[in-house]
């Protein structure tokens, strides 16, 4: 639904008159009574102006000084207040309420039906009566909200003094993001600090034109900082830079830097003004750096999850239209099965970390530390299974070996070796292995394999 009301303007006065009911004598002796303060303040200030190049200047045409502008007469305050003209304020008309009406009565000679009829006239002006104070109650109601309204909105000297306010945020912003920072605004710095130190080393002293280099761009750090407008800074290098270089092709070549140095410096402008001007052009600016910051990301993702395939790629999904056997293709499915549980629990983790921020930071960086810790312990498992595998295997061979013994024994007696718990017979044939400890018995037997 479009807005009926018509725009407030931003629009601001070039003088705006104020009457403050003050005479110029008091006035005059407020300025005087501020003087020293002011001037405390000017005599804090930092120096504004970089020093000039060490060395003779060169022959140049002194500039012309502006005449100072005139000075305008002060605006006539005109003071004083008309007389208010006298009004008549009339009486309001008497109200009555309930009581009062029903106070009202016809003569008791009125007949029955009048007297009903009154009675009927006397409610409907009772339920009037509660109706007006009713609406006399939204009415002072709304005439409140309106009030409040009225207090709260802005006037036209507001408006314009919150757009300029919103326009140094949203170049403050805009200055300050990483993405300008490099295409405009560390190049610019670069290209003024070897300007500098180029020119340093075309004076007739080498060593302390480093050093008053040095200087300049530690209390100047940007080419802004040499002046309030671009003629002061262009001034400065004309004349504190240009003119201390003796040779003129060197100079030449410094003026052809500081040129550079310009254009630089007027591209940067004109991407701050084109992108922060009005909000328009700064919401296209947010939306255009948040879809670049979106696709470096989705790129970044990618190109990072290619490298580290790397490292589980024993995990990665398998085709199982290539199982040859039924069991072959069950292996697939599980395995298959394996990966989409590590990959949904990458993909929740990702996700976390792009809506949370910080917060999701921590507990995938604890998430990794856990893995660590299991790691380890995984390490020590291993080692401690392999340890029994190498014993398990000791003992099987043993075992065959005891069990080859055996049927050796048997091939050359000809009578199987008693059981254990069978007691030798009385002619002393046969051969006990009661309480025997298979591991050590047949140690230093000869089994005919050369151990």
């Amino acid at each position: 639904m479009p807005d009926d009301n018509p725009p407030i303007s931003t629009t601001v006065p070039e003088t705006t008159t104020i009457d403050t009911g003050a005479d110029p004598e008091s006035i005059a002796t407020l300025k005087e009574s501020f003087e020293d303060f002011w001037k405390d303040q000017d005599e804090g200030q930092p120096e504004t102006k970089a020093p000039e190049a060490p060395g003779p200047a060169q022959e140049t045409k002194p500039a012309k000084e502006l005449a100072p502008a005139a000075e305008k007469p002060a605006a006539k305050v005109e003071h004083g207040v008309a007389p208010k003209e006298k009004t008549t304020v009339e009486e309001p008309p008497k109200e009555y309420i309930g009581e009062d009406i029903d106070k009202f009565e016809l003569p008791a000679s009125a007949r029955p039906e009048h007297q009903e009829q009154f009675k009927k006239i006397k409610e409907l002006w009772k339920a009037d009566q509660r109706k007006v104070e009713t609406e006399i109650g939204r009415s002072k109601q709304l005439e409140r909200e309106l009030a409040e309204a009225r207090a709260n909105q802005l006037t036209p000297e507001m408006k314009a003094d919150y757009e300029h306010a919103a326009n140094i945020r949203r170049r403050f912003d805009f200055a300050s993001d990483p993405e300008f920072l490099n295409k405009f605004q560390l190049p610019l710095i670069k290209h003024y600090q070897d300007t500098l130190d180029e020119a340093a080393s075309m004076l007739d002293d080498p060593n302390e034109g480093a050093r008053w280099a040095a200087y300049v761009k530690s209390k100047w750090q940007t080419p802004d900082e040499l002046g309030s407008s671009v003629e002061e800074q262009r001034k400065w290098w004309s004349q504190s830079v240009i003119d201390k270089i003796p040779d003129r092709m060197n100079r030449d070549l410094i003026t052809a830097q500081v040129n550079k140095l310009y254009g630089m410096q007027k591209d940067r402008n004109a991407e701050i003004h084109n992108r922060t001007n009005d909000q328009a052009s700064y919401s296209n600016w947010i939306q255009e750096r948040n879809a670049n910051r979106d696709k470096w990301t989705a790129d970044e993702i990618k190109a990072e999850i290619g490298i580290q395939e790397q490292r589980f790629k024993e995990v990665l999904p398998v085709d199982v239209s290539k199982a040859k056997t039924k069991e072959e293709r069950a292996a697939m499915e599980e395995h298959n099965e394996r990966f989409t549980k590590l990959n949904d629990f990458f993909v929740n983790t990702m996700n976390d970390m792009i809506a949370h921020g910080p917060k999701a930071w921590v507990r995938a960086a604890v998430e990794a530390t856990r893995t660590q810790v299991m790691n380890q312990q995984i390490i020590n498992l291993e080692k401690e299974n392999k340890e029994v595998r190498a014993e398990r295997d000791q003992l099987k061979a043993d075992l065959e070996k005891i069990n080859g013994a055996r049927r050796r024994i048997a091939q050359t007696a000809g009578t199987p070796p008693t059981p254990t718990g069978v007691k030798p017979q009385q002619n002393g044939q046969g051969l006990s292995i009661k309480d025997l400890d298979v591991r050590k018995s047949f140690r230093n037997f000869d089994w005919g394999d050369g151990s």
